[in-house]
């Protein structure tokens, strides 16, 4: 028998019943484990992206000679690279949660963590878990591709903010996995710094 998928809606439906309510900022255990997970990430997003520039570009070289203002400079950009990846991540979560919701979603940061949110509104899983990848995969791979094209002074920049949204979406996979893992129809509730899952009966 066909599973009738739930709608996005702003009203909670009559059917839910809530099993699992997550806050990122009250569970220290999960902040701290993203945290690690994180770093993870970024080691092997780095290994990863590294690889692949290295097939796609041979003989590419960089050299940077130490100075002052080097290390000025080098600082700067990577603040600039990580700003720049933060608002094309977030953006993308904004956007497909609009296109979903017709709702303008709200911006925020706390914690450390920079988020997109549409409190209020119950997602289905399937549209949820859409919105949640939508930065990870369309940035990846313009990232991929701009590695291939790119001028090679470019190229450290773009490898970089590439890595940096990879493993950013740390949060995004936990999410999906907590998701993922309840076998029952489900609705999502936004809540801005956290997530109810509500399973329908």
């Amino acid at each position: 028998m066909m599973k009738i998928q739930p709608r996005t809606t702003n009203v909670r439906p009559d059917n839910a019943t809530l099993v699992y309510s997550f806050n990122l900022f009250k569970n220290r255990r999960a902040f701290w484990a993203l945290n690690g997970g994180g770093i993870t990430l970024l080691i092997l997003f780095g290994m990863l992206f590294s690889w692949y520039v290295s097939q796609i570009r041979p003989g590419l070289i960089f050299e940077l000679v130490i100075t002052s203002a080097n290390i000025i400079y080098v600082c700067l950009s990577l603040l600039g690279i990580t700003m720049g990846v933060v608002v094309l991540h977030e953006g993308v979560h904004g956007i497909f949660s609009w296109i979903v919701t017709h709702s303008r979603p709200i911006f925020g940061f706390r914690g450390g963590y920079f988020y997109t949110a549409n409190p209020g509104w119950y997602f289905s899983r399937r549209q949820f878990v859409i919105i949640a990848l939508a930065p990870f995969m369309l940035l990846s791979i313009l990232g991929l591709i701009l590695l291939v094209i790119a001028p090679s002074r470019a190229i450290p920049a773009v490898l970089i903010g590439t890595i940096l949204n990879a493993a950013g979406a740390v949060g995004d996979f936990f999410i999906i996995f907590l998701a993922a893992r309840e076998r029952r129809p489900i609705v999502i509730e936004d809540l801005g710094d956290g997530m109810n899952f509500y399973a329908l009966s």
